[in-house]
């Protein structure tokens, strides 16, 4: 096989690849995690919210908030000045109120987009997992 053969070999591949790649995005997960970026309020914030899919009017977002982690864990790693020895300290509760009123504004703008009828939330386990945090 010449050299010209296996270059355009590769190039077919690589065009599969990005056609492929291409098709798969999905303009309304693309549109929402572009506004969710956009707000300067969630940029603010330690914990990056985003869009996981968009199925039947439903978005699924990610979120650091779930039954199977402690908040302290998010707040350690999210805001590493925070004591987290006091639970009932005025600012663990202050912290506690940010975070859902961030998670609370994420669901809102993505409730506003067109299309979106209703969100659910999703642990975000490759965040904790790229924190060192397995999440079951």
């Amino acid at each position: 096989m010449s050299n010209k053969q296996q270059f355009l070999i590769v190039l077919a591949l690589f065009l599969g690849l990005a056609l492929l790649w291409f098709l798969k995005q999905d303009p309304t997960l693309n549109q929402l995690n572009g506004m969710l970026k956009a707000d300067t309020e969630l940029q603010a914030y330690p914990y990056p919210f985003r869009a996981i899919k968009v199925e039947n009017g439903i978005a699924t977002l990610s979120s650091p908030r779930s039954a199977q982690v402690s908040v302290l864990h998010f707040f350690n790693i999210a805001k590493p000045g925070l004591d987290t020895s006091n639970p009932d300290s005025p600012a663990m509760i202050a912290a506690q109120k940010e975070l859902a009123h961030v998670q609370e504004k994420a669901g809102k703008l993505a409730k506003e987009q067109p299309g979106i009828q209703d969100i659910q939330w999703e642990i975000d386990r490759s965040w904790y997992a790229s924190h060192g945090i397995k999440v079951e």
